[in-house]
């Protein structure tokens, strides 16, 4: 008895406490399509109303990440109407994966006063205040949905259209042939990492795929452009290409296609693709930057011993010059003049000695 007792206690607890939550506020959720099929959009919508007008009122909502589905806020309108916060959401949703699926939600209410609301906008631009608020996370029902397979092998989910353009279907060997493929409408976008091309005798080059993408009339609008290169030695057939989809507005099943192609390629002789001419000739393309080196090498040392050796016999006819200078030197006069047109430092005490004997009389 005193354990049910506990139970029932507990219960009204939280029944108290749910009730609290609720009379700040009410939901509605609603979804136009809860058995789509896989990638296919559905339509979700959110809208809050503040019911407890004593307190200052905010959310922050949204959807829970999940690889089970993608999904894209297409609309928003927040309403802080004084105590009378309203606030509606609208989401693009695709599942991705078959049956059973729960879409969850994150929800913080946060709760603040008229005085914390007037101080956060008391500050200048350079003291802006924080709004401080009670922050309360509150946890939603997941929205269930039921997800259909899609027929075998789709690879596309919704209304598209194809087109395509080649430049040219004469090419020679090895040239490539430029090819652009657009796949453009609404649904879930392509999502190929490389066109669907079957294998030939041809190389396949492409671009990374360039996208654009835009929500119109709560459907993703998008136009997907391929950018391709094929490259073969010889002449060859692209065979028809196609690409199933499926419309889950009509339920119907449709292909985009590329119709059979042939390509003409002209190969070119082997005679054509090397030089008559050998430039450099063989023997001639070691041996004469060897030869070259070694001229510049030589010619080099040569010049250096050479100049080096002039040097040397330049500075013996001039020390020895100065000798012959010093030796004929009859005068005091003639040796300081000697010395001082010399400019050498070594005899800058013996200037000084020819200066005293000249200028203080002293030997």
């Amino acid at each position: 008895m005193k354990t049910n007792r506990g139970n029932i206690v507990v219960i009204f607890f939280l029944i108290f406490v749910s009730f609290l939550r609720a009379e700040d506020f009410s939901y509605t959720l609603s979804v136009d399509n809860k058995q789509p099929f896989v990638k296919e959009g559905i339509v979700l919508k959110v809208d809050f109303s503040q019911t407890n007008h004593d307190i200052v009122l905010m959310f922050d909502f949204d959807i829970l990440k999940s690889d089970s589905y993608d999904f894209k806020r297409f609309h928003a309108n927040e309403n802080d109407t004084h105590h009378n916060t309203k606030a509606s959401y609208s989401y693009l949703l695709y599942p991705l994966k078959t049956g059973d699926l729960d879409v969850k939600f994150k929800l913080t209410k946060k709760v603040t006063t008229d005085a914390s609301v007037a101080y956060s906008f008391s500050g200048d631009r350079d003291n802006v205040k924080g709004l401080v608020t009670t922050d309360t996370k509150i946890d939603l029902a997941p929205l269930k949905l039921s997800v259909k397979k899609l027929p075998p092998k789709t690879m596309l989910v919704g209304d598209f259209k194809l087109t395509y353009s080649i430049k040219k279907k004469d090419a020679l060997a090895y040239e490539p042939i430029n090819m652009q493929v657009v796949i453009k409408g609404k649904g879930y976008p392509p999502k190929f990492e490389q066109f669907p091309l079957l294998d030939g005798e041809f190389k396949l080059f492409s671009d990374k795929p360039l996208s654009t993408m835009g929500i119109v009339e709560s459907a993703i609008n998008s136009k997907t452009t391929y950018s391709l290169a094929l490259s073969a030695t010889k002449s060859f057939i692209l065979n028809e290409v196609f690409i199933k989809a499926f419309n889950p507005k009509t339920k119907n099943t449709y292909f985009l296609k590329i119709p059979k192609q042939n390509f003409e390629i002209t190969q070119l002789d082997k005679k054509e693709l090397v030089d008559k001419v050998d430039n450099p000739k063989e023997e001639e393309s070691y041996l004469k930057p060897f030869l070259y080196f070694l001229i510049v090498f030589l010619a080099g040392f040569i010049s250096g011993y050479f100049f080096k050796f002039k040097k040397e016999k330049l500075t013996n006819k001039i020390k020895e010059d100065i000798k012959i200078k010093k030796y004929n030197c009859r005068t005091k006069e003639a040796l300081h003049k000697m010395l001082l047109s010399n400019n050498d430092k070594k005899y800058k005490k013996v200037i000084k000695e020819c200066e005293k004997s000249l200028y203080i009389k002293k030997k």
